[in-house]
């Protein structure tokens, strides 16, 4: 069996917590670009909308497949290790609350939007054809990054005995790429407007 890398395309949800649409504009694009780490769960979160960091992900993503001229390259094994090793220092972005937590800070807006990621995706398949094929069958999945952070960003499934899973793992550098196409950033909650007061962080040059 051999080992194939291609680059996918996973789209999720995206959360601002911002005291304006400009703020929360300018949180998403100051982590866009950048890259995390996919086994830091501090980005991931299902918690109410008052309780959100100011920059969270959702925790369900969707394949939509390899990204745009992406090709299979094999790679050895211990590509896919140095891909899921933990990294020294993990970016952290813009995702703390604003100083001070406070009750203020609950009660600031949400901002959502769709958001697209990118990895490398290692499969293992006897030839490229049937790693097309484990592809094809990957497209369209939801995966579960928080939950199944021990299946999506281990080596178990590219195994000899890998059991029944798709014989697919993930890289755990994930790529903020930024809005998915046709999809604008949008107030989630609450549905009234914004009344309390403005959040200023030092990390929020244009407020």
């Amino acid at each position: 069996m051999n080992i194939y890398a291609i680059e996918i395309m996973l789209k999720g949800s995206a959360h601002m917590k911002a005291t304006s649409h400009e703020q929360a504009e300018r949180i998403l694009e100051n982590n866009c670009s950048n890259t995390i780490h996919g086994q830091d769960e501090e980005w991931f979160s299902n918690a109410p909308s008052r309780y959100r960091t100011r920059a969270s992900l959702s925790t369900k993503f969707t394949v939509t497949g390899p990204v745009v001229a992406a090709t299979f390259i094999e790679v050895p094994r211990r590509t896919v290790r140095a891909a899921q090793d933990q990294w020294g220092r993990y970016w952290h972005g813009l995702r703390w609350p604003y100083p001070p937590l406070s009750k203020e800070h609950e009660g600031v807006p949400v901002y959502s939007t769709s958001l697209d990621l990118t990895t490398t995706a290692f499969i293992r398949a006897k030839g490229i054809a049937a790693a097309e094929a484990v592809v094809a069958e990957f497209n369209q999945m939801t995966l579960d990054l928080l939950d199944d952070n021990s299946r999506w960003f281990s080596r178990r499934a590219l195994e000899d005995e890998g059991g029944p899973d798709l014989p697919i793992v993930l890289s755990s550098a994930l790529y903020l790429v930024g809005k998915s196409e046709g999809h604008q950033l949008c107030q989630t909650w609450p549905e009234r407007p914004y009344q309390g007061p403005r959040f200023v962080a030092t990390t929020d040059k244009s407020s």
